[in-house]
């Protein structure tokens, strides 16, 4: 048995004493030593393998060298890190080699998923979903660009706003709050003394000024008549004129012998009378035609007077008229809160009636308004009634946005502009059997709030 063997054997077997004994442990822990070292380095390259064995003999040779023994301890401390590299490259290897099992592992986990048919059948109809899921978003969108729509609408009607023409107590209250009346019909009455006193004056005072045109056509007939009379009288003077210019010629025209120088003379005087009672025949006459011109500018006076009168009997008959406040158009009453009693003035607000045409008011950006048109299809969504679409069409573009005709329009020009998008109001009418199929008993009042998408490319 090799020396080493046995040493070892004994090392692990019994304990020696005695200079032997020391001497023998010695050898044993040597041969452990080497043992060791041989089992490290066996996992080094083939390359490596005579320096191992020239380290395992200088282990054995160390015993009594002091040296060697410190050259020994850094080979121990080599050996060690190269131990702790190769296994930091085992653990490295370990960690791909599990990588490339989990990926395998979920393959092969996958795989074996859908060889089962219901799962199969799950996995299909999942991607089918999918499919359909993106062929519903592009079918959507195709169609989506097609609408312009927006939310800032609302419904709009016919609103008469009322107050009273004059003023006084209100006396009586034909109707309530929120009741439907035809146009026309009395809604409150207010006192009418004073209004009514207007009235009969202002008869009275018609009366009068008709009366003064029959007189103005009486005088008219009467300085006619005048006119008629004065030329008569204008033409018998002048047949005396000139029957007397006659007589005198043929008195002037005889010899002075054959008639009386008296007689000559009285025929002269006779003759120049008569001319005068002839011309002022004539300027009696003219002085009657113009007679006749006053009265006719009487008359005309007399029928302004008649007018005017009249037009103050209208207006007493309005007010009295206004005493009695009356729908102007067929609706529903609203925010109409009087009492008998209460006192009215002109212009103060004292009802609403609402009128039963409707239609839509949309707001819409404005650049939603580069394709819309007149007569554009519309779809309305009454939100009060959000089951039931209504058709409509385009009616009409406000000129000009919201902005520009609100109470304080905006000053683009100030240092702090801030760009904003406008709005642009649009007027959308219903069609006819636009309410065919909607509730008999909805009430559609303005202000409600309403989806409008208009469709504008085919």
């Amino acid at each position: 048995m090799p020396a080493e063997s046995y040493v070892a054997n004994a090392h692990h077997c019994l304990v020696l004493e005695g200079p032997w004994g020391a001497g023998l442990a010695e050898g044993a822990w040597l041969s452990e030593d080497h043992s060791a070292t041989s089992d490290r380095e066996q996992k080094q390259p083939s390359e490596s393998g005579s320096e191992v064995q020239e380290d395992a003999d200088g282990k054995r040779n160390a015993s009594d060298d002091d040296t060697s023994g410190d050259s020994e301890a850094d080979r121990d401390d080599d050996a060690d890190k190269k131990k702790d590299g190769e296994n930091d490259d085992a653990e490295d290897g370990d960690g791909d080699q599990d990588d490339d099992e989990d990926d395998r592992s979920a393959k092969e986990k996958a795989s074996a998923w859908l060889d089962e048919p219901k799962h199969k059948l799950i996995a299909i109809a999942v991607l089918v979903l999918l499919v359909l899921a993106i062929i519903g978003a592009v079918l959507w969108w195709l169609e989506a660009r097609k609408w312009q729509s927006t939310d800032n609408a609302y419904i709009r009607g016919p609103i008469a706003r009322l107050s009273p023409g004059v003023s006084g107590n209100v006396t009586r209250v034909f109707v309530v709050d929120n009741q439907l009346v035809r146009a026309g019909q009395p809604l409150a009455a207010i006192s009418v003394g004073s209004y009514e006193v207007a009235l009969r004056q202002a008869e009275a005072e018609v009366e009068s000024a008709r009366a003064a045109v029959l007189q103005a056509q009486a005088a008219l007939v009467s300085a006619r008549a005048q006119v008629r009379q004065a030329g008569a009288t204008a033409r018998a003077r002048d047949a005396e004129a000139v029957a007397a210019d006659r007589e005198y010629r043929r008195y002037a025209s005889l010899s002075q012998g054959a008639v009386a120088e008296q007689q000559r003379d009285r025929a002269l005087a006779s003759s120049r009378s008569a001319l005068e009672t002839a011309r002022a025949a004539d300027e009696t006459v003219r002085a009657q035609a113009a007679g006749i011109g006053q009265a006719e500018a009487n008359i005309v006076a007399a029928r302004a007077r008649v007018r005017q009168a009249e037009a103050n009997l209208a207006n007493a008959r309005l007010r009295r008229g206004d005493a009695t406040v009356v729908a102007p158009i067929a609706g529903r009453v609203t925010q109409f809160d009087i009492e008998p009693g209460d006192y009215l003035s002109p212009g103060q607000p004292l009802a609403a009636i609402v009128g039963p045409a409707r239609w839509v008011e949309a707001n819409f950006k404005e650049d939603q308004l580069r394709l819309m048109r007149r007569g554009q299809a519309v779809e309305l969504t009454i939100s009060a009634f959000s089951g039931f679409k209504l058709a409509g069409y385009v009616d009409s573009f406000q000129a000009g946005s919201g902005a520009q005709f609100s109470a304080l329009p905006p000053q683009n020009a100030t240092g702090n502009w801030v760009k904003t998008v406008q709005r642009v109001p649009v007027k959308i009418r219903f069609r006819d059997d636009a309410f065919r199929d909607f509730p008999a008993n909805a009430d559609i009042v303005p202000g409600l709030s309403v989806t409008a998408s208009v469709k504008v490319m085919p």
